[in-house]
């Protein structure tokens, strides 16, 4: 680099002080938990058999697919039974309380919480654009209480049960247990850790045949009774969580089978989803808007300043400036949406990598229509008698 006068140095510290400024300040906002701290949310309950999961909160089991076809009487007839008890009805997003996950979102069996329904389905259409058969039942109250939730499905269809008294019954509907090698079971969250449910589960069975109303029904009375969920023994579920440890970090199988819960301390994040599509998240949304202008706007003074600084940097730097700044540019956002993926609170997103992106082409082309504008100012100044030569530099 070129000698420079001591005016000219403070200028150049200014814009690299500036300029590193603005990044600091970027990979703060970027990589935020937003009231995440790392730790797993859920807890036991100590005054009955149950777990709470709190703001971020995950319980799974190990990959267990081969068990689960071993123990189902014919294909796709199973029932879940579960008691829980939601903190609230106000999410506004599809909260998971129940999975089984095989590596592939289209392929899942979910159980979750929009409002104050319960929704069951097969595959990722939260939002039904595509349509996908799926069957739900209000849970709705004055307030949040417990609800004793009997599902089955078979060749008759599905049908849900609401404290033992049949809801609804979907006769074109079967629900599928994903039978890909990876397949586990998750409680509270997925796998990407991003969709958090909120509340209490006292009781968890899975049963290898279809349930009667009969048994919905009597169930429903001895778990009214007892309050736990060692009346399920009897009909010799393939899996059994009865949630009584109230220490550990993972609730016992008490069925056929050793897939225990784990409950780790800190979150553990199955599956990362880095990048997600951007016509995937595409919603016209006051948050989604805010979010966009946010993404674009950001990056126009990082961009903005570091082609400044590499212009007065001279040499290669100038030569190559918009290019280098932009790729910088392009570079950090692409380490923040990374990282982004580790974290729950947080989401990777394709379109947040373009805005950014893009938002810092436009700071590094307003500098050089600046010093166009400036150079142009100074031409004519010296075609009319003085000032600088045109092709100073003006950094």
């Amino acid at each position: 680099m070129d000698f420079l006068e001591p005016q000219k140095q403070i200028s150049s510290i200014y814009l690299v002080g500036l300029s590193v400024a603005i990044l600091f300040g970027i990979l703060i906002f970027g990589l935020r938990p937003k009231g995440f701290n790392f730790s797993n949310g859920v807890n036991w309950i100590t005054d009955q058999p149950g777990i709470r999961f709190s703001k971020y909160g995950i319980a799974y089991t190990n990959p267990f697919f081969e068990l689960i076809g071993d123990n189902i009487s014919k294909p796709n007839c199973f029932s879940i039974e579960i008691a829980l008890r939601p903190a609230s009805y106000q999410e506004n997003k599809a909260n998971f309380i129940l999975s089984l996950h095989d590596g592939m979102d289209r392929n899942q069996l979910l159980m979750w919480q929009y409002h104050s329904w319960i929704i069951l389905m097969n595959g990722d259409d939260y939002d039904h654009k595509r349509r996908t058969k799926r069957i739900a039942v209000d849970i709705a109250s004055l307030s949040p209480k417990t609800r004793f939730v009997t599902v089955t499905t078979g060749e008759e269809g599905t049908e849900v049960y609401l404290d033992g008294q049949s809801v609804i019954r979907k006769r074109d509907l079967t629900l599928k247990i994903p039978n890909g090698g990876k397949t586990r079971l998750l409680l509270g969250n997925s796998v990407y850790g991003k969709q958090p449910w909120r509340g209490d589960i006292y009781g968890l069975a899975f049963y290898g045949h279809a349930l009667t109303a009969q048994d919905a029904a009597f169930h429903f009375d001895r778990w009214v009774q007892v309050h736990n969920f060692t009346f399920a023994k009897k009909e010799k579920p393939f899996v059994l969580y009865v949630f009584d440890e109230k220490v550990g970090e993972r609730a016992l199988d008490q069925a056929v089978g050793n897939n225990h819960l784990k409950i780790p301390s800190r979150i553990h994040i199955l599956e990362k989803k880095i990048l997600s599509s951007a016509w995937t998240t595409f919603k016209f949304k006051r948050i989604f808007i805010q979010d966009i202008i946010i993404n674009f706007v950001g990056f126009i003074p990082f961009g903005f300043f570091l082609t400044a600084t590499l212009i007065k940097l001279g040499g290669a730097f100038e030569k190559h400036d918009v290019l280098i700044a932009v790729s910088f540019c392009f570079a950090v956002s692409l380490i923040i949406e990374i990282f982004q993926a580790w974290i729950p609170s947080r989401h990777s997103e394709m379109l947040d990598l373009i805005l950014n992106t893009f938002g810092a082409l436009i700071g590094a082309i307003m500098v050089r229509f600046f010093i166009l504008r400036i150079n142009r100012k100074r031409s004519l100044l010296s075609s009319v008698g003085g000032g600088p030569h045109p092709n100073t530099n003006t950094m």
